[in-house]
Protein backbone atom coordinates (compact mmCIF):
# COMPACT_ATOMS: atom_id res chain seq x y z
CA UNK A 1 0.00 0.00 0.00
CA UNK A 2 2.93 2.17 0.84
CA UNK A 3 4.86 1.21 -1.94
CA UNK A 4 1.95 2.31 -4.39
CA UNK A 5 1.26 5.48 -2.59
CA UNK A 6 5.08 6.19 -3.48
CA UNK A 7 5.03 5.74 -6.77
CA UNK A 8 1.87 7.44 -7.21
CA UNK A 9 3.04 10.33 -5.54
CA UNK A 10 6.54 10.06 -7.77
CA UNK A 11 4.41 10.25 -10.80
CA UNK A 12 2.57 13.79 -9.42
CA UNK A 13 4.97 15.81 -7.55
CA UNK A 14 7.56 17.64 -9.22
CA UNK A 15 11.01 18.60 -7.89
CA UNK A 16 14.34 19.29 -9.30
CA UNK A 17 17.50 17.73 -9.48
CA UNK A 18 20.77 19.64 -8.66
CA UNK A 19 21.24 21.09 -12.35
CA UNK A 20 17.92 21.31 -13.48
CA UNK A 21 16.52 24.60 -13.68
CA UNK A 22 13.29 25.19 -11.30
CA UNK A 23 10.99 25.68 -14.24
CA UNK A 24 11.87 22.26 -15.65
CA UNK A 25 10.35 19.10 -13.74
CA UNK A 26 11.68 15.69 -13.34
CA UNK A 27 9.93 13.76 -16.55
CA UNK A 28 11.42 16.46 -18.23
CA UNK A 29 14.65 16.09 -17.53
CA UNK A 30 15.36 13.17 -15.66
CA UNK A 31 18.16 11.24 -17.45
CA UNK A 32 17.57 7.30 -18.48
CA UNK A 33 19.65 5.78 -16.18
CA UNK A 34 19.95 7.48 -12.87
CA UNK A 35 23.25 6.83 -10.55
CA UNK A 36 23.40 6.16 -7.15
CA UNK A 37 23.13 9.39 -5.49
CA UNK A 38 21.06 10.92 -8.06
CA UNK A 39 18.35 7.59 -7.05
CA UNK A 40 18.76 8.54 -3.62
CA UNK A 41 18.18 12.25 -4.06
CA UNK A 42 14.81 11.69 -5.67
CA UNK A 43 13.96 8.84 -3.19
CA UNK A 44 14.44 11.05 -0.19
CA UNK A 45 12.44 13.96 -1.82
CA UNK A 46 9.36 11.75 -2.14
CA UNK A 47 9.69 10.03 1.36
CA UNK A 48 9.38 13.75 2.99
CA UNK A 49 6.70 14.68 0.52
CA UNK A 50 4.70 11.43 1.17
CA UNK A 51 5.22 11.88 5.40
CA UNK A 52 3.71 14.84 4.80
CA UNK A 53 0.83 14.28 2.81
CA UNK A 54 0.06 11.19 4.60
CA UNK A 55 0.10 13.02 8.05
CA UNK A 56 -2.27 16.05 6.10
CA UNK A 57 -4.55 13.30 5.25
CA UNK A 58 -4.60 11.99 9.13
CA UNK A 59 -5.62 15.52 9.81
CA UNK A 60 -8.19 15.72 7.40
CA UNK A 61 -9.85 12.96 8.58
CA UNK A 62 -9.93 14.04 12.12
CA UNK A 63 -11.66 17.00 11.10
CA UNK A 64 -14.09 14.88 8.55
CA UNK A 65 -15.35 12.93 11.93
CA UNK A 66 -15.26 16.71 14.04
CA UNK A 67 -17.28 17.95 11.35
CA UNK A 68 -19.71 15.60 11.36
CA UNK A 69 -20.36 14.91 14.63
CA UNK A 70 -21.25 18.90 14.89
CA UNK A 71 -23.60 18.27 11.69
CA UNK A 72 -25.25 15.62 14.03
CA UNK A 73 -25.15 17.50 16.95
CA UNK A 74 -27.17 20.68 15.17
CA UNK A 75 -29.38 18.17 13.15
CA UNK A 76 -30.54 16.64 16.35
CA UNK A 77 -30.41 19.92 18.70
CA UNK A 78 -33.80 20.80 20.76
CA UNK A 79 -33.76 24.56 21.16
CA UNK A 80 -36.80 24.04 23.43
CA UNK A 81 -35.73 21.63 25.60
CA UNK A 82 -32.42 24.26 26.06
CA UNK A 83 -34.78 27.35 26.57
CA UNK A 84 -36.35 25.60 29.28
CA UNK A 85 -33.38 24.24 30.84
CA UNK A 86 -32.28 27.66 31.03
CA UNK A 87 -35.45 29.55 32.52
CA UNK A 88 -36.09 26.45 34.70
CA UNK A 89 -39.71 25.58 34.02
CA UNK A 90 -41.24 22.48 32.49
CA UNK A 91 -43.28 22.50 29.34
CA UNK A 92 -46.54 22.13 31.52
CA UNK A 93 -45.51 25.36 33.55
CA UNK A 94 -44.53 27.54 30.38
CA UNK A 95 -48.25 26.54 29.20
CA UNK A 96 -50.13 27.03 32.15
CA UNK A 97 -47.89 30.86 32.41
CA UNK A 98 -48.66 31.52 28.44
CA UNK A 99 -52.66 31.03 29.36
CA UNK A 100 -52.53 33.43 32.20
CA UNK A 101 -50.60 35.79 30.13
CA UNK A 102 -52.79 35.77 27.59
CA UNK A 103 -55.41 36.26 29.79
CA UNK A 104 -53.64 39.11 31.77
CA UNK A 105 -52.67 40.65 28.40
CA UNK A 106 -56.24 41.11 27.09
CA UNK A 107 -57.72 42.48 30.55
CA UNK A 108 -54.93 45.17 31.19
CA UNK A 109 -55.55 46.21 27.30
CA UNK A 110 -58.93 46.58 27.38
CA UNK A 111 -60.12 49.94 26.55
CA UNK A 112 -63.71 49.54 28.18
CA UNK A 113 -62.49 48.14 31.24
CA UNK A 114 -60.18 48.69 34.54
CA UNK A 115 -57.86 45.69 34.67
CA UNK A 116 -58.96 43.16 37.57
CA UNK A 117 -56.90 42.90 40.73
CA UNK A 118 -55.90 39.37 39.63
CA UNK A 119 -54.09 40.45 36.33
CA UNK A 120 -52.33 43.34 38.16
CA UNK A 121 -51.08 40.58 40.31
CA UNK A 122 -49.62 38.15 37.92
CA UNK A 123 -47.94 41.34 36.14
CA UNK A 124 -45.97 41.50 39.82
CA UNK A 125 -45.50 37.64 39.23
CA UNK A 126 -44.38 37.99 35.60
CA UNK A 127 -41.57 40.16 36.28
CA UNK A 128 -39.83 38.16 39.20
CA UNK A 129 -40.38 34.96 36.44
CA UNK A 130 -37.60 33.73 34.65
CA UNK A 131 -40.15 32.42 31.74
CA UNK A 132 -40.67 36.08 31.07
CA UNK A 133 -37.53 35.74 28.91
CA UNK A 134 -38.46 33.45 26.81
CA UNK A 135 -38.65 34.21 22.98
CA UNK A 136 -42.65 34.31 23.25
CA UNK A 137 -43.01 36.33 25.95
CA UNK A 138 -40.48 38.82 26.74
CA UNK A 139 -41.36 40.89 23.49
CA UNK A 140 -45.31 41.35 24.74
CA UNK A 141 -43.89 41.58 28.39
CA UNK A 142 -41.77 44.78 27.88
CA UNK A 143 -44.65 45.68 25.25
CA UNK A 144 -47.69 45.24 28.30
CA UNK A 145 -45.32 47.02 30.33
CA UNK A 146 -45.20 50.19 28.50
CA UNK A 147 -48.72 50.18 27.85
CA UNK A 148 -49.66 50.36 31.55
CA UNK A 149 -46.94 52.96 32.27
CA UNK A 150 -48.27 54.83 29.55
CA UNK A 151 -52.08 54.55 30.80
CA UNK A 152 -50.80 55.56 34.12
CA UNK A 153 -49.84 58.75 33.34
CA UNK A 154 -52.86 59.53 30.65
CA UNK A 155 -54.93 58.61 33.77
CA UNK A 156 -53.16 60.77 36.24
CA UNK A 157 -53.05 63.53 33.75
CA UNK A 158 -56.71 63.06 32.52
CA UNK A 159 -58.14 62.85 36.09
CA UNK A 160 -56.08 65.42 37.84
CA UNK A 161 -59.13 67.99 37.90
CA UNK A 162 -61.24 65.60 39.75
CA UNK A 163 -59.37 63.05 41.29
CA UNK A 164 -56.05 61.49 41.25
CA UNK A 165 -54.80 57.71 41.16
CA UNK A 166 -51.09 57.79 43.38
CA UNK A 167 -48.48 55.97 41.88
CA UNK A 168 -45.36 54.64 43.54
CA UNK A 169 -43.16 57.74 44.24
CA UNK A 170 -45.86 60.21 44.77
CA UNK A 171 -46.36 62.57 47.35
CA UNK A 172 -48.57 65.88 47.89
CA UNK A 173 -46.15 67.64 47.00
CA UNK A 174 -46.12 66.29 43.81
CA UNK A 175 -49.73 65.97 43.17
CA UNK A 176 -49.74 69.64 43.56
CA UNK A 177 -47.75 70.87 41.46
CA UNK A 178 -49.46 68.19 38.60
CA UNK A 179 -53.11 69.31 39.64
CA UNK A 180 -52.36 73.11 40.19
CA UNK A 181 -48.88 73.93 39.15
CA UNK A 182 -47.77 75.05 42.36
CA UNK A 183 -46.23 72.46 44.94
CA UNK A 184 -47.74 75.09 48.07
CA UNK A 185 -51.39 73.88 47.86
CA UNK A 186 -50.84 70.67 48.78
CA UNK A 187 -53.02 71.15 51.95
CA UNK A 188 -56.02 71.47 50.06
CA UNK A 189 -55.78 68.55 48.91
CA UNK A 190 -55.03 66.91 52.34
CA UNK A 191 -58.19 68.43 53.74
CA UNK A 192 -60.09 66.75 51.40
CA UNK A 193 -59.26 63.80 52.02
CA UNK A 194 -58.62 63.26 55.69
CA UNK A 195 -60.17 59.63 55.50
CA UNK A 196 -57.53 58.41 52.93
CA UNK A 197 -54.25 60.13 54.43
CA UNK A 198 -53.55 60.09 58.36
CA UNK A 199 -50.11 61.22 57.64
CA UNK A 200 -49.41 63.69 54.55
CA UNK A 201 -46.01 62.58 54.15
CA UNK A 202 -47.32 58.85 53.57
CA UNK A 203 -49.31 57.87 50.34
CA UNK A 204 -49.92 54.48 49.03
CA UNK A 205 -50.19 53.50 45.50
CA UNK A 206 -53.21 53.22 44.16
CA UNK A 207 -55.07 55.62 46.85
CA UNK A 208 -57.54 57.52 44.31
CA UNK A 209 -57.64 61.25 45.47
CA UNK A 210 -59.96 63.65 45.79
CA UNK A 211 -58.53 67.07 43.88
CA UNK A 212 -61.26 69.77 44.74
CA UNK A 213 -61.45 72.77 43.07
CA UNK A 214 -59.96 76.22 45.00
CA UNK A 215 -61.00 79.20 45.06
CA UNK A 216 -58.58 82.59 46.01
CA UNK A 217 -60.09 82.17 49.56
CA UNK A 218 -59.30 78.13 50.04
CA UNK A 219 -55.76 79.38 48.01
CA UNK A 220 -54.80 81.90 50.60
CA UNK A 221 -55.72 79.38 53.35
CA UNK A 222 -53.46 76.33 52.11
CA UNK A 223 -50.68 78.82 51.57
CA UNK A 224 -51.06 79.68 55.19
CA UNK A 225 -50.79 76.22 55.70
CA UNK A 226 -47.87 75.73 53.58
CA UNK A 227 -45.93 77.71 55.12
CA UNK A 228 -47.00 77.10 58.87
CA UNK A 229 -46.02 73.53 58.01
CA UNK A 230 -42.87 74.58 56.44
CA UNK A 231 -42.04 76.28 59.80
CA UNK A 232 -43.07 73.92 62.61
CA UNK A 233 -40.80 71.39 60.43
CA UNK A 234 -38.05 74.15 60.62
CA UNK A 235 -38.28 74.52 64.00
CA UNK A 236 -38.34 70.87 64.85
CA UNK A 237 -35.10 70.27 62.70
CA UNK A 238 -33.16 72.49 64.54
CA UNK A 239 -34.34 71.50 68.18
CA UNK A 240 -33.34 67.93 66.89
CA UNK A 241 -29.82 68.95 66.26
Amino acid sequence: MLKALLISLTLLVCYTLPGISQTETLSDKLPDELNQEQWEYVRDLYAVDAIKLLAKLDTLGVEIDSLKRLREYTENFDCETELLAIVGATREQVADFRIKFDNAERNIKSSNNTPDDASMKFMEEIRTSKIKCLPEFNERFNSLNKFIAERNTKTNITDSKNTYSVAKGDCLWKISSTSYKTPYLWPAIWEANRSEIDDPNFLYPGQVLKIPSINDEDRKKALERSKHYRKSRKTQNNLQN
